[in-house]
């Protein structure tokens, strides 16, 4: 036993790797960063097409957030802005309920059905929701574009 001696490796070269790999997660964090913002604003140019028209506030005020990253996790929202997210909603939904408890269902008016159809789709009701079905394909297929380089 007393004649063991310390064991010891070293590497050469760990720092140009680390630098390598610092550069390929801030090249993929940028592809990803730009992909996202793009494909946000699909959703939004599409939900535009699809959201019922009254004054246009509802179109005016679909917007995309500012890209987070929480726990390792990058994303970006799609909405409205808050001022009007009530009305969003309900539009959305395509009813609303009176303070009397009344189920009040909306129907596409004039200048909605003047809008025409949109990729097949009618505007009115789930219009956000389904801009994101539209784009489902789209968006699956252009991220995994971003791994592959």
């Amino acid at each position: 036993m007393a004649d063991r001696k310390p064991f010891s490796f070293s590497l050469e070269g760990i720092e140009v790797m680390i630098g390598e790999l610092d550069r390929f997660t801030e090249e993929l964090d940028r592809r990803l960063r730009d992909t996202l913002t793009r494909l946000a604003l699909k959703v939004i140019h599409d939900a535009k097409r699809l959201a019922p028209l009254d004054t246009g506030d509802l179109e005016a005020a679909l917007v995309v957030g500012e890209i987070m990253q929480r726990y390792g996790v990058m994303y970006i929202d799609v909405g409205t802005s808050p001022e009007v997210d009530h009305y969003a909603i309900a539009q959305h939904e395509g009813f609303r309920v009176t303070k009397g408890g009344k189920l009040v269902q909306f129907k596409p008016g004039e200048k909605t059905i003047s809008k025409g159809p949109y990729n097949g789709e009618m505007p009115g009701k789930k219009y956000l929701e389904r801009a994101l079905q539209m784009n489902e394909k789209l968006i699956m297929e252009e991220l995994s574009k971003i791994l592959e380089g």
